[in-house]
């Protein structure tokens, strides 16, 4: 069974969730070239962690036109005698030189045309245990602004998260309570908001009251009144069931608005047929 988190802090763990997923590759994209982080083979057939980084190229480029230096710290990646990226990384720690390599190949794009394009594969080290989504090099800090740097995301703080997360109480039916204290727990005096009181049935009354240990106030006690567990999960379900129907609006407004639609209300259409 899936971990869950409680309905106050859903979105966020929804969203840890996305961000760790390693079987979603979110591109980066850079003037001149896009990176990406996630998993891939090596020359030894191993999965390992890397950053993959593209660069498109012309139909006619060969390997002899791409010019590289790679070192821990800094990387130049020159095309046709032209320059891609001469940029340091933001972190010299993380990077195996000697296992990445770069590659060209050939793919097709969304139109079904070929195209070329340089594939540079910077493996990980084996003993790193961060991972890399924030900026990559020097100059993307600036137009990455105030994102969170990838020197806070490494597998302790993730497996921390994870720890901390408060799972939300079991689900219960309404008949069900943990206590009897619990049922009762909540009442409080009508004449002076005292929570110090007592809900009882004296030999002259007729139905159960609440009598005020700091007051004389006496008031009919409602018995019906749901126990603060039952309570809550009744509003969360209300809250959760208003947050779906606002997230289905939402797409569908997205949805629209990739089509140039504007909404149209049938009736309108019926009166002018």
């Amino acid at each position: 069974m899936a971990i869950q988190a409680e309905f106050e802090h859903e979105d966020d763990w929804e969203e840890f969730l996305e961000r760790t997923d390693p079987r979603k590759r979110v591109q980066k994209k850079f003037k001149g070239y896009t990176w990406s982080f996630g998993r891939d083979e090596d020359d030894e057939g191993f999965t390992r962690e890397c950053v993959i980084i593209e660069v498109p190229a012309q139909e006619s480029t060969e390997p002899r036109h791409v010019k590289v230096k790679l070192t821990p710290s800094h990387l130049t990646l020159e095309l046709h005698g032209k320059e891609v990226i001469n940029d340091s990384f933001t972190d010299a720690r993380w990077l195996d030189v000697e296992a990445s390599y770069w590659e060209l190949e050939t793919k097709k794009n969304s139109a079904g045309e070929r195209t070329k394009g340089i594939r540079y594969l910077l493996y990980l080290r084996s003993d790193c245990p961060k991972y890399i989504t924030g900026a990559l090099f020097e100059k993307e800090k600036a137009t990455m602004g105030a994102q969170d740097d990838s020197d806070d995301d490494t597998a302790d703080t993730r497996i921390r998260q994870i720890a901390n997360l408060k799972e939300p109480e079991p689900r219960r039916d309404e008949d069900v309570y943990f206590s009897e204290e619990e049922e009762f727990s909540d009442y409080e005096c009508e004449g002076c908001g005292s929570k110090s009181v007592q809900v009882m049935k004296r030999a002259d009354d007729r139905e159960f009251k609440v009598y005020c240990n700091d007051c004389p106030y006496v008031s009919v006690a409602d018995m019906s009144k749901e126990a603060p567990s039952i309570r809550r999960q009744r509003e969360i379900d209300e809250a959760r069931a208003r947050k779906k129907k606002e997230k289905e609006r939402k797409k569908l407004a997205e949805k629209l608005a990739i089509q140039d639609q504007v909404p149209v209300d049938l009736a309108e259409l019926e009166a002018v047929d």
